[in-house]
């Protein structure tokens, strides 16, 4: 053993033994001081340094994944939740490329991961090295910011250029358009901490670079660039939406804080409908007792009759695009005078290509100030009758849910999804999967004061890494987890429950089993049935025992076999300390017919309110 293994080894960059150290503590150091709390690292010899010099730094909480896509997607739902950078740390190789996913996702989800790749120095690449691959720009333009790091030094300028980097690193990942930050290392051996003194040449000098600044304060302080709201722009807009009565406000994922309450403000004060799906974060909390909350609109403008009555003459967009795609062909199918797009990153979230202004600027204080602005206007609207018809059409909407679900006793998926929604206590983080879990949850989510927290993967609405998303939710500790998903987004993550097993997390996994990919049965090719061999291709059964999961990473798991047993198993995970997954069997062809049933059963409620309205008028 060597005599810097037998002394073991100390944190500090003034104790580094050797260049690779010294330079890689500076940068964790910084990164620290720079805000981030959390480093998820896989295991790897290339990375060896970045490593010990990331777990040897006091402020960063490491966390271990063996599994280097289920330790990225596990920093997604980390930094998603805490709203902070999260850091990976991966070896060289393909390593890196299984961080892909995670990093697309990051990218289309503003969602800002620094990610640190260890890589062969240059005279191994190309060479037949072993683990080596090009790692050079590997996500492309699918980060906000790439560096390729020179071979570590240990002298005054190279320090604070590991600081200055670090530091960078973090502002470009969280500025106004957040996303995924890229640096590769070149490393070259030893890369164990052996001593070599002769490698590092620190100046008097440099007791910045070696120390950091003795108030903890970054070496390099970077302020985040949020746009101004432009006054002008909110003088035309206030001008121009005080004679509009009929206008809609249509909320996608806007996990900011305070804007529910600001874009709620905004909806009593136009009296237009707020159109919100569940991850806009508008549906829960003390906000929706005053304000024009819709809740069930995927489901009413489903209905031709309603929707041709209903036309907007403008309608006003924040965040990303929304999931119902009956939103979007109704806005579609008579395109509005106005569509105004506010995003505070200058993403174009508009597939439609509707767009008369798009508007760059920090969503919340566009409410307010344009709230003010209104102010000024005297507005010779009627009693609000466009309000008033949308307003009783979630009513009637509501109802229909209610009585329809109540009566259906077999297990299916829109009650599993609502009473899911009634049974997590406040302040409850639920982290919902995409295709038809999102899609559940837009329709059957109701309103309601209680305050929770709905996040997706929404950015490239894929179905993978969904449970390591949930569990590095989990890991931040602010609030109860709730995992809503399907089995095969289940089954495509299982190997992310491991985290489950090595750390002391606590979430509740519900899993929608219909034993394969159930939303196709929604699409126009279902109809075509075996003479394209739907089955195989498209609903592709499983037949997995999903029980099995649990007792091979030591979890809680139940299949419940009514709405009772549901409701218990809910409830009982609150008080069990770790993982607890609750199974629901679905059967997909009675599922598809109940959920049909409904959309007819609230069309036929809300032509009913337009025949009234139209007689009463008569």
């Amino acid at each position: 053993m060597s005599e810097n293994a037998q002394k073991g080894f100390i944190a500090g960059v003034e104790n580094a033994p050797n260049a690779t150290y010294a330079f890689a503590m500076a940068f964790f150091d910084e990164v620290a001081r720079s805000g981030v709390q959390h480093v998820c690292v896989s295991p790897g010899s290339r990375s060896t340094p970045l490593a010990v010099a990331a777990g040897s730094t006091p402020s960063l909480t490491v966390w271990s994944h063996l599994d280097e896509r289920a330790s990225a997607f596990f920093a997604l739902g980390l930094a998603k939740t805490t709203r902070r950078p999260v850091a990976l740390v991966c070896t060289s190789g393909t390593a890196l490329a299984n961080y892909a996913p995670a990093v697309i996702e990051a990218h289309y989800a503003g969602v800002p991961l620094l990610v640190l790749s260890a890589d062969r120095p240059p005279e191994l690449r190309e060479w037949g090295a072993g683990q080596t691959i090009d790692q050079t720009k590997i996500f492309g333009a699918q980060v906000r910011f790439f560096a390729e790091l020179p071979i570590p030094e240990a002298d005054g300028k190279a320090l604070r250029y590991a600081r200055t980097l670090a530091c960078r690193a973090v502002a470009e990942s969280r500025q106004a358009h957040s996303g995924p930050v890229h640096l590769n290392w070149p490393l070259r051996e030893p890369l164990a901490p052996v001593a070599d003194a002769a490698a590092i040449a620190f100046g008097d000098g440099d007791r910045i670079a070696i120390h950091g600044r003795a108030d903890g304060e970054p070496y390099a302080k970077c302020e985040d660039s949020v746009s101004r709201v432009d006054s002008k722009k909110i003088k035309e807009l206030a001008a121009r939406f005080s004679d509009i009565e009929k206008g809609v406000i249509a909320c996608g994922v806007m996990d900011e804080p305070g804007f529910s309450e600001a874009v709620a403000r905004l909806g009593a004060t136009l009296g237009w409908p707020i159109f919100a799906e569940p991850t806009a974060g508008l549906r829960s909390g003390a906000h929706v007792t005053d304000a024009p909350v819709i809740a069930s609109s995927d489901l009413f403008l489903r209905d031709k009759t309603f929707a041709d009555r209903h036309v907007p003459t403008a309608v006003l967009r924040f965040g990303a695009t929304p999931v119902s795609k009956a939103l979007r062909l109704w806005f579609e199918a008579a395109p509005p005078e106005h569509t105004v797009l506010v995003s505070a990153n200058n993403d174009w979230n508009e597939p439609s290509h509707l767009v008369s202004d798009f508007v760059v600027c920090d969503p919340g204080s566009f409410c307010h100030e344009l709230c003010d602005a209104i102010a000024a206007y005297e507005r010779n609207l009627d009693e609000r009758d466009w309000l008033a018809s949308f307003l009783d059409a979630e009513e009637r909407s509501q109802a229909v849910i209610t009585s329809e679900l109540a009566i259906e006793t077999a297990l299916l998926e829109p009650r599993a999804t609502r009473t899911l929604c009634e049974a997590m206590p406040p302040d409850s983080i639920l982290y919902v999967s995409s295709s038809m879990p999102i899609r559940d949850l837009d329709a059957f989510m109701p309103a309601s004061e209680k305050p929770l927290r709905v996040l997706s993967n929404r950015g490239a609405n894929g179905i993978d890494g969904m449970v390591s998303s949930a569990l590095g939710a989990a890991s931040a500790r602010e609030g109860h987890v709730f995992l809503l998903t399907g089995d095969l987004a289940f089954l495509y993550d299982v190997g992310g429950l491991l985290a489950a097993r090595r750390y002391p997390l606590q979430a509740t996994i519900v899993v929608l089993n219909n034993d394969g990919g159930g939303i196709f049965s929604f699409l126009p090719v279902a109809q075509y049935g075996e003479s394209v061999r739907f089955d195989e291709l498209f609903n592709t059964p499983h037949g997995a025992d999903l029980s099995a999961v649990a007792p091979l990473y030591g979890l809680q798991h139940v299949r419940v076999t009514s709405w009772s047993d549901y409701t218990e198993a809910i409830n009982k995970s609150l008080s069990h300390p770790g993982i607890s997954i609750v199974e629901v069997p679905v059967d997909r062809d009675t599922n598809l017919e109940h959920f049909r049933n409904v959309v007819r059963s609230v069309g036929e409620a809300v032509d009913s309110q337009e025949t009234q309205s139209r007689g009463e008028g008569g």
